[in-house]
């Protein structure tokens, strides 16, 4: 249609389509940037406030934890596994058993090699034992140059840097001497490294490997995994979102998140909250056999939590491009775990980042628990009363690692947590030593534990009703 018969030439009707397009846009741009404004400057007051203690039920609440101590990693785990009465105890001669470890940082920040070891070794060890062990860790790592369904390409960090500290076994140096050492003896031992699904802003940070050699931080940008998809990766569930009121306009908010991935060995598929799968066809059907989950973790001090250990390990199991930092968009408008108690207001060492104990918590509920807990604490970190050369992580830091030659499991992570902060980590008059005091309700392990426990609907913080094994 041409202007000289009154009507409007296609050109303007572009250019008209598009300003209001780009109106609207600046629209949207100025209405978010107002509601973070707002978001910013009216945090309510319960959003910080200490979490209540809630009564334990005297039945119920008891728990045993177990402890091996001074004997070496390995030999502590064979005191543990005999307190247990053997890990037959834990895993059937049938089952699909999944370790987790810590591995984003290495040193006195992963979990101990030669612990991991004879852990697998005990379950191999079992009589009449036909099932399999996968090895699995997110350290939100990966390599730029492995195919997306090479399970290896998730295997960074403290699976490839060496290690001077929590290895104990003789001519190894890293998490990943595991891997050869299990292929050699034609065990049914995979290994997966777990990646995000969403890629990070953050994937340019050095993260304390400037070269980037032991991976780069962030995901592969493929998103969660779509309803009737059968590939691996991370579900991303929208209608289970764990929530909390931040501000007077807004929440801080997570979508339930966790790993589907397959055996390298024997082609079954895990999905972490339904169970061991197999392909037939284009679906995705149960197995039939049982899937058992070990959590093996370090124990460290904590600037967020004031301590990390087995109530905050699923960290390495949740997508953590899944909400602040991610760039997918999807993830507009939600926290990742790590990011939950942040607000965004100056000080950020004053927001309640222990807050991320409500989103682990509600993981463990809607997704999976483990059957065992293990918090290897041969060596940890914490800050000296004098600081240290911050050039390097704390969790790598010489001056900040602490032998205490222990191993503690049992069943429920929040006891597990309360004994090392009372019994290991209390011994350390370190620089912050006041926010692992759980005599204070105030301190960030007080409240993380508190939190943790009052979102779970379950856990034990008094030590009345810890039987210590």
């Amino acid at each position: 249609m041409s202007d000289a018969k009154g009507g409007m030439s296609r050109r303007k009707l572009l250019i008209g389509a598009g300003a209001a397009a780009g109106l609207a846009g600046a629209t949207w741009v100025m209405r978010n940037r107002i509601r973070t404004f707002i978001d910013r400057k009216t945090v309510v007051p319960s959003f910080s406030a200490t979490p209540p203690l809630l009564a334990h039920d005297p039945v119920k609440d008891k728990t045993t934890v177990h402890v091996g101590k001074g004997g070496g990693p390995a030999a502590n785990v064979d005191a543990v596994v005999g307190a247990l009465g053997g890990m037959g105890k834990v895993i059937g001669v049938d089952d699909v058993v999944v370790i987790k470890v810590s591995a984003q940082w290495w040193n006195q920040g992963m979990t101990n090699v030669a612990a991991v070891k004879r852990t697998i070794e005990h379950i191999l060890e079992l009589p009449g034992w036909k099932g399999e062990i996968v090895v699995i860790e997110n350290t939100h790592f990966r390599f730029l140059d492995k195919a997306v369904d090479d399970p290896s390409r998730g295997l960074t960090r403290a699976w490839t840097a060496p290690s001077v500290r929590n290895v104990d076994v003789p001519g190894w140096t890293k998490l990943g001497d595991l891997i050869p050492h299990f292929a050699g003896l034609k065990a049914p031992v995979s290994f997966v490294g777990l990646v995000d699904g969403g890629g990070s802003s953050l994937a340019g940070d050095p993260w304390f490997d400037p070269s980037h050699a032991h991976g780069v931080y962030g995901g592969d940008d493929r998103g969660p995994i779509r309803a009737g998809e059968v590939r691996d990766g991370y579900h991303w569930d929208f209608d289970r979102v764990f929530r909390l009121r931040r501000s007077r306009v807004g929440h801080a908010q997570t979508p339930l998140t966790w790993p589907r991935f397959t055996s390298p060995r024997t082609g079954a598929v895990i999905d972490l909250k339904d169970g061991v799968l197999r392909k037939d066809g284009d679906k995705l059907v149960a197995d039939g056999r049982q899937l058992r989950f070990i959590n093996m973790t370090t124990g460290n001090e904590h600037g967020s939590t004031g301590f990390t250990g087995a109530c905050k390990s699923p960290m390495g199991l949740v997508d953590m491009s899944a909400g602040a930092l991610g760039t997918h968009p999807k993830a507009r408008g939600y926290q990742s775990v790590h990011y939950f108690g942040r607000t965004g207001r100056p000080h950020p060492e004053r927001d309640p980042t222990w807050r991320m104990a409500g989103p682990l918590a509600y993981w463990n509920n809607q997704v999976r628990r483990a059957d065992l807990y293990l918090t290897c604490c041969e060596w940890v970190a914490v800050t000296p009363k004098d600081g240290y050369d911050e050039s390097d992580d704390m969790r790598h830091h010489a001056a900040c690692a602490q032998q205490v030659g222990h191993i503690v499991a049992g069943v429920d992570p929040v006891a597990i947590d309360a004994w090392c902060l009372r019994n290991l980590m209390s011994q350390f008059d370190g620089k912050h030593a006041a926010m692992m005091k759980l005599d204070d309700p105030d301190s960030k392990a007080s409240k993380f534990l508190r939190y943790f426990r009052q979102t779970a609907g379950w856990g034990t913080l008094d030590p009345a009703l810890v039987t210590v094994a």
